[in-house]
């Protein structure tokens, strides 16, 4: 019995002896750096790759996504660029460098052995990481390498009714040498549960709640679309709004995809959902003072006359699309100017915006930001995309302000930002004065067109018109009626002018249809507008006191 326990006794002591030298055999294992991958691709970074991406995607107008996938070997030269930065002789086969220079790209000390590298592959899963050191002194090194084998997972999820975008590592493997070692975190984790309440899961995840979520479980890491928020941006940051809005944006349109393949790995961004093939607004003028924009809004006041034709009980200033994209151009200028410029490295990018303007389509008015990206030096090959606003004009309670609310955005020619997402996305604008939530106001505009003779009760769109429907005050009841009595003989004894048959055809097809002669009014140069109001003008004067009624 006794020589039994005795031989149990030495079994286990030779068992706690020899442990540790089967863990050093178990662990031992040796790395070779990916050395072709390095010749392969020369002075290779990341930022060169990204680089390389974008000029591929700017260059085809048919792209779909802007991919940020590269192959094992580019990714380990890319690696081999950042953790050997303060070493360029490693991974070289020149002979005349020093052997440690050669094969470290960290020493530990002198003798000591070093760092080996990293080498990455790729799957459709995801990626495996394998980086190996050597140890020791006197020429005589302990090998080993550490492992990971990594799930990599981006998919929508639904996180208190908000839709966020998840970005997931899942842990499958994890090595040192030959030993795997993944089982003790269950085994710690029960340990640990014997004493904390929280288990190590619970540790773990109360210590990277401030910037993502650990399940000790699943070992998995991820971090949602608000984690992200609050990692790269705090909440009293100048640049919040423009953050929220892009990763909203990016949320709500499922943009980023995953681009993990066989021998290849990264992300996909889906810019294609938001290129443009729309074209700048050409005006027939530009505003560049007041004395112009006085004589633009005279001359629109043809329109005003004109509506008195029918009869009714108001009269409409009715402006046509190209003489408000003269308005906004000087009014709005380049105060929604976003142009930027951006380095990756060596390399410029510009992300340029155009002038802003309006369309008028279905009764809406479509304000239009055209953007474009383009690496400077090459500015043909460009990736263009658009912001229309869909608005609603109307005008402020107080009748000072025209106000246009944001309906919804069209993104380029495919995409369509909901009701819910509109003060969202005119974030990325950033701070702007004219923007008040999801609406544009221009402030005091109302000005141009009120007086204590008259006032503006309504404005809509009218075709390739905005309509400001203006009512005369009781004490100018009676010039409006003599202006309704006398427009017929007034237009007919402009009209004799030949310069406008146009206006005249217009006229004779249909006496009541104003919206029709001033469309044939449009027609004409500037300097015939300003001639034919100031002969309908002058002629009308002899018969109608107008001073009450033009703002």
């Amino acid at each position: 019995m006794f020589k039994w326990i005795k031989r149990i006794i030495k079994l286990t002591i030779l068992l706690i002896v020899l442990l540790p030298v089967i863990l050093l055999v178990v662990m031992y294992k040796g790395y070779s750096a990916p050395l072709e991958d390095f010749k392969a691709h020369p002075n290779l970074s990341f930022t060169t790759i990204a680089s390389n991406k974008l000029d591929t995607f700017l260059a085809d107008d048919t792209a779909q996504t802007f991919d940020f996938v590269l192959t094992s070997s580019e990714a380990n030269a890319a690696l081999k660029a950042m953790y050997a930065s303060n070493n360029l002789d490693f991974g070289k086969t020149d002979t005349n460098i020093d052997i440690n220079k050669r094969k470290y790209a960290m020493e530990f000390g002198s003798g000591n052995g070093g760092f080996k590298g990293v080498t990455v592959k790729f799957d459709e899963t995801g990626l495996s990481l394998e980086a190996g050191i050597d140890a020791g002194f006197s020429g005589i090194y302990y090998q080993t390498t550490l492992y990971l084998d990594l799930d990599v997972k981006i998919e929508q999820v639904t996180i208190n009714d908000e839709i966020q975008t998840q970005y997931k590592l899942q842990i499958k493997n994890i090595k040192f040498g030959n030993m795997p070692i993944l089982w003790m975190y269950d085994l710690a984790d029960w340990i640990v549960g014997r004493f904390n309440e929280d288990g190590l899961n619970g540790l773990i995840q109360n210590a990277v709640s401030g910037f993502g979520n650990y399940d000790l479980k699943t070992k998995s890491i991820w971090l949602n679309s608000k984690d992200l928020k609050n990692l790269i941006s705090d909440e009293d940051s100048d640049n919040r709004a423009m953050i929220e809005a892009l990763l909203g944006f990016i949320d709500e349109e499922e943009l980023l995809l995953s681009g993990f393949g066989e021998n290849q790995g990264g992300i996909a961004l889906a810019l294609g959902k938001m290129r443009s093939s729309k074209t700048p607004y050409q005006t027939t003028n530009e505003i560049s003072n007041e004395n112009e924009l006085e004589d633009m809004f005279q001359t629109q006041l043809t329109s005003l006359l004109l509506s008195s034709l029918g009869g009714g009980s108001t009269l409409n200033y009715d402006m046509h699309e190209d003489a408000f994209n003269q308005l906004v151009a000087y009014y709005i200028g380049d105060s929604m100017d976003m142009t930027q410029s951006f380095d990756f490295e060596d390399y410029e990018y510009t992300l340029e915006t155009l002038p802003l303007y309006a369309n008028f389509i279905n009764n809406k008015i479509h304000f239009t930001i055209i953007m474009k990206l383009y690496n400077t030096a090459n500015p043909t090959d460009v990736f263009q995309t658009d912001f229309t606003l869909l608005t609603t004009p109307s005008i402020s309670t107080n009748k000072k302000d025209l106000i246009f609310s944001v309906d919804s955005i069209n993104i380029g020619d495919e995409t369509t930002v909901t009701n819910d997402k509109v003060s969202t996305i005119l974030a990325l604008v950033g701070d702007n004065e004219i923007i008040v939530g999801n609406k544009i106001v221009l402030k005091d505009f109302m000005d141009n067109f009120s007086n204590q003779a008259m006032s503006v009760q309504s404005v809509t769109v009218h075709g390739k018109y905005l309509r400001f429907v203006v009512e005369p005050t009781a004490a100018n009841q009676q010039a409006f009626e003599d202006l309704q009595d006398a427009i017929d003989l007034a237009l007919q004894t402009v009209l004799l002018d030949p310069t406008y048959s146009g206006i005249l055809d217009a006229y004779q097809n249909d006496p009541d249809n104003s919206e029709d002669i001033l469309d044939a009014f449009n027609e004409l140069s500037e300097a015939e507008q300003v001639a034919f109001y100031n002969s309908l003008y002058t002629t009308l004067g002899t018969e109608v006191d107008l001073g009450g009624l033009l703002p």
